[in-house]
């Protein structure tokens, strides 16, 4: 199948400002002088712009991605954005990836970046929180993020061998720079980049569209059950049913989702918890997570299986930005798009796979009266002010 990129750009009048004259800089630790720090919480003095549990954004400025609150941050004056950003020494993040990227763009061009404000944040979305608004915004994460990997960025051969920090710093630059061109239009030097990824897009909302849903929306809660059978209609991995990250969230918003594959020798099982539950949001109010070592110790007494077995229930640590859970192979890494190569068929029924799973969200969920239970009477709030 041949992909055909749509050019991307935005009219834009007069020359491109820069907000601050500041160093980039990658860093692993909160250093001792002031810095403006985005994306990133790590405890650096100075101003923090980012939504990242910890932050320290002020509050005027708070927005649900990072790259939003650079953006309210370059809406303000000048004045005001010198007055905010005083004594800061470098713009900084402590990681590479393309919300971070858009963020520092914004804080270092912002009438290019006010200009293409709706793109910047849909391509935030699509990296952060897996989102899928538009292709475009697929396309522009896609291209971002490659420059990040070795094997994939057009400047491959300069990352090999740099260890992660300095890595992440040369990326940053070299996504800063190629950006303008990026949000002009000039797509063609990374065709042969998104193709690949825009290709299982693409058949991953095929797949998706031929399963049944089952909305919980009081539980923030989907499960995906493909049909009998069922598998995969990306070229690569096709031996089960495996619908990406981005195709699952760009079709439902939901939190939590349970992803089943039945067929003759098993079910193939993932369990995704979204990153609107990790994330400091103000548009909502995050839930508990469920608690997923409690539920995969509960699954493999049902399968008869430790974690001693080649397959076994997986799990990753809650606190990360985006866990799962998952029937199969260790080691499954955080984030990753496709799990097929580390999924296996669980003989569990998929009828108990799903009521162990939504017993689990049911757990640990905050129904909005216990909430007010939580919140002080007006006399004890009254008193303590």
């Amino acid at each position: 199948m041949t992909v055909k990129l749509r050019a991307m750009a935005t009219e834009h009048h007069g020359r491109s400002e820069t907000l601050v004259s500041l160093p980039i800089r990658i860093l692993t630790e909160a250093p001792s002088e002031p810095v403006l720090s985005v994306d990133g919480a790590f405890g650096a003095p100075g101003l923090n712009l980012s939504h990242w549990p910890g932050n320290e954004t002020p509050s005027a400025l708070k927005r649900d991605l990072s790259t939003g609150i650079a953006l309210a941050f370059a809406e303000l004056t000048p004045e005001e954005r010198d007055r905010l950003a005083e004594g800061c020494t470098a713009l900084v993040n402590n990681h590479f990836d393309t919300d971070g990227v858009l963020s520092m763009f914004a804080i270092l061009h912002p009438k290019r970046a006010l200009a293409n404000a709706q793109r910047l944040l849909d391509a935030a979305a699509a990296g952060d929180l897996f989102r899928c608004p538009s292709e475009d915004a697929f396309v522009l994460d896609s291209i971002l993020t490659a420059f990040g990997d070795p094997d994939r960025s057009p400047h491959g051969a300069e990352l090999q061998g740099l260890a992660d920090c300095e890595r992440r710093q040369l990326a940053t630059e070299h996504a800063l720079a190629a950006l303008p061109g990026i949000l002009g239009g000039d797509l063609t030097p990374y065709e042969a980049l998104v193709q690949g990824p825009l290709e299982a897009l693409r058949a991953d909302q095929v797949d998706l569209r031929r399963a049944a849903l089952d909305d919980l929306v009081h539980l923030d809660y989907v499960v995906r059950t493909a049909p009998m059978g069922a598998e995969s209609s990306r070229e690569s991995d096709p031996h089960c049913f495996d619908p990406g990250r981005h195709a699952l969230w760009g079709a439902h918003l939901a939190d939590r989702q349970l992803v089943l594959g039945p067929g003759e020798s098993g079910t193939t099982c993932r369990f995704l918890i979204g990153t609107r539950s990790f994330f400091d949001l103000v548009t909502e109010a995050a839930q508990p997570r469920p608690d997923l070592e409690a539920l995969a110790k509960e699954l493999n007494e049902a399968e008869g299986t430790s974690n001693a077995d080649e397959a076994a229930w997986r799990y990753q640590r809650i606190d990360g930005a985006s866990p799962e859970l998952w029937f199969g192979l260790e080691d499954l890494p955080d984030y990753v798009e496709h799990a097929a190569p580390w999924l296996a068929p669980s003989s569990i029924d998929p009828t108990r796979i799903k009521s162990l799973v939504v017993d689990a969200v049911r757990a640990t969920w905050v129904w909005p009266e216990e909430q007010d239970e939580t919140l002080p009477s007006a006399e004890t709030a009254h008193s303590d002010s």
